[in-house]
């Protein structure tokens, strides 16, 4: 794929000489890293369906704009947060849920149908911070809408 400019952002994206560009809309700058090569690992099969089956999962949208504000209001709580999206929050989550809680959850046959009947503690931000899966910050209590 070759690089290219998108309409309405100023910087390039995609994939030119073995370096990956993409824009990054907080930093309001064009962000240039070398492409990975990665050797085909067995292991590497195993996170590829459990990222597949987080992505499937598919929250709301009321769901990620919660998890929106929690990251903007844990930024500016502490600046050595370095998530760059509410995504990334969201899948720390999910692998600190499955740490916590192994024999009800694994993450590469996980399904928001499951997450409801199992009345997990991923259903919303609030009781994501109650179980103690992300670190508690002031208003947490108001973010209370379901996945």
């Amino acid at each position: 794929m070759k690089a290219y400019v998108k309409d309405g952002i100023k910087g390039f994206s995609g994939k030119l000489d073995g370096a990956i560009y993409y824009y990054h809309p907080r930093l309001r700058r064009t962000l240039m890293r070398k492409a990975p090569v990665m050797p085909v690992q067995a292991q590497n099969h195993v996170y590829r369906e459990i990222s597949r089956q987080i992505k499937a999962i598919d929250p709301s949208e009321g769901y990620r704009n919660d998890f929106r504000n929690y990251l903007n209001e844990l930024r500016e709580r502490d600046e050595d947060v370095r998530l760059p999206s509410w995504y990334s929050l969201y899948i720390k989550m999910l692998w600190a849920m499955q740490a916590k809680y192994p024999d009800l959850v694994n993450l590469s046959t996980i399904t928001k149908d499951e997450i409801i009947a199992q009345d997990l503690p991923c259903r919303s931000v609030k009781r994501a911070v109650e179980a103690g899966l992300l670190p508690k910050i002031p208003g947490y209590e108001y973010l209370d809408r379901e996945i």
